[in-house]
């Protein structure tokens, strides 16, 4: 796990749940699995990385205690590799476990290795494969492959290094039977050190573990790579699935918090009112939240009601503007309106809500931020709790991503993948044609100020809870989580210093 020091948007590790998904899958086939767990085995170990924008804190293992963990008899090592960011340091693994492990087989697989496969394979070493998309079916396909023989450039969702350049056998078919998907491999993984630690991805309310109910988002908002991963496909669990895996993760690891880290949770009411009724039914002593973003239209009094009774206490709603001019630039079918009924209703049924926005896509103009600012003031105002105002950055896969490369405005470079690490601080370059990293981080700095100012105006009391939840460790927004996490980091730098002098 990387994280740039004066950035806001990575607090810490997270349980790896679609590696996990992958695990169990690959057990389930009747394979030998080892798993190495390079963030979870060493939660409490602290790395500075050089980089192309300066030093970066790595949490877990080094690249040395990785390669003396994987098994010298290997046949097959997969990688996950779900953000951009995390490219150069596997990208320097690499040739290391190909050194540890010669005749191994080296396998990425996840979100930027499906959408960034060309470049992956030019710059990794020879006989990498990657696989795109949905990796369970697609990753056993390959183990087969090599145990039995056969051939591998047959497999749909596989990418290679070609004689004359990267190859790819397209994206396999969407596993439509979700039923059938084996649960989280969770024994394979130390998931007691991700459940002992304070939760990093939503508010902490306890032993947090990441949840799945869907797969893919029926969307194709243009800064988002989900379409080039998952296709468009909307996916549902049965809801008595989800609660049933609830259930046992309650009884078997202790669980008091599940964070539910789909694209995108609630689309249907019926699905998730037949949620709700189902885990109403299960009393189990838990809370839960949807600490990534999700739609409001679904979001009436109703449902957001049988949220609360529930458990469910943190809800992030993600309309990225407030211009109904970029709304459509984006492909984002959002009513900024019809979600603000909504914030209003989750306020009054308990909910603490965040709202997230985009601001420097190409784009924008003047007037698209002022309506922004607008929606961050009357969100306030209907009581929304959070504000998370992000500087646009290209993520590979997406539509945004090809058109600029296809312009010629995206280097590739090192400094490159790691700029999304720095969207909340030490940003160094925009997309934006007239707009630099000064002026959008003052719009950025601006637009969070002048909400959470509205915020406190709406409720004076919120001053004193930000207090109260720092003396005594119950949080309940994520202003909790950012100053406690802060805080803590500054602690470390003091108390490191302190033994240094």
């Amino acid at each position: 796990m990387l994280q740039r020091p004066r950035s806001l948007s990575l607090y810490g590790a997270v349980a790896p749940i679609g590696l996990a998904y992958v695990a169990a899958a690959v057990v389930e086939a009747g394979h030998r699995v080892t798993v190495v767990d390079g963030a979870g085995e060493a939660l409490d170990q602290t790395l500075t990385v050089d980089s192309a924008v300066g030093a970066l804190s790595r949490t877990g293992l080094s690249d040395a205690q990785i390669c003396a963990r994987v098994p010298a008899d290997a046949d097959v090592i997969g990688l996950s590799h779900m953000f951009l960011h995390e490219w150069p340091m596997l990208r320097a693994l690499l040739p290391m476990l190909r050194a540890a492990c010669p005749r191994a087989r080296l396998v990425l697989g996840g979100e930027n290795a499906s959408a960034h496969w060309t470049t992956l394979l030019e710059e990794a070493p020879p006989g990498v494969w990657v696989v795109r998309g949905e990796g369970e079916e697609t990753f056993v396909r390959v183990l087969d492959c090599i145990v039995e023989g056969g051939d591998w450039q047959a497999i749909a969702g596989l990418a290679w290094q070609g004689e004359v350049g990267p190859q790819t056998s397209g994206l396999a078919a969407r596993n439509t039977a979700m039923a059938s998907l084996p649960r989280p491999a969770w024994s394979l993984f130390p998931v007691e050190a991700y459940l002992s630690q304070r939760d990093p991805h939503g508010v902490h309310r306890g032993r947090s573990l990441p949840i799945l109910a869907t797969r893919g988002c029926p969307y194709s908002c243009t800064f988002c790579s989900s379409p080039d991963m998952w296709t468009t496909r909307y996916l549902t669990r049965s809801p008595a699935d989800v609660v049933d895996e609830m259930v046992d993760a309650v009884a078997q690891l202790g669980v008091e918090n599940f964070n539910f880290c789909d694209l995108t949770a609630i689309v249907r009411r019926d699905w998730i009112l037949e949620f709700c009724a189902a885990l109403e039914a299960a009393k189990l002593d838990i809370t839960w939240q949807l600490p990534t973003g999700t739609r409001s239209e679904a979001l009436d009094a109703d449902v957001l009601r049988a949220l609360v009774r529930t458990g469910c206490r943190n809800l992030t709603y993600a309309p990225e503007s407030g211009s109904e001019r970029m709304l459509r630039i984006l492909k984002k079918r959002v009513k900024p309106a019809r979600m603000l009924e909504s914030l209003a209703a989750a306020h009054e049924a308990g909910l603490v809500t965040r709202v997230n926005i985009i601001i420097g896509h190409p784009d924008e103009n003047e007037a698209d931020v002022r309506a922004s600012a607008k929606l961050l003031l009357a969100a306030a105002r209907a009581g929304c709790d959070d504000a998370a105002v992000m500087v646009f950055s290209p993520y590979p896969g997406s539509e945004d991503y090809h058109r600029l490369r296809d312009a010629g405005e995206i280097d590739q470079s090192d400094a490159w993948c790691y700029l999304a690490l720095s969207r909340s601080g030490g940003l160094t370059r925009t997309w934006h044609p007239r707009w630099g990293p000064r002026r959008l981080h003052a719009v950025q700095l601006g637009l969070l100020t002048a909400f959470y100012v509205a915020s406190v105006q709406h409720k004076p009391s919120r001053l004193g809870e930000a207090v109260g939840a720092l003396r005594s460790g119950q949080e309940r927004t994520q202003m909790d989580q950012l100053l406690r996490t802060k805080l803590g980091q500054a602690r470390t730098r003091l108390a490191e210093v302190w033994a240094s002098s």
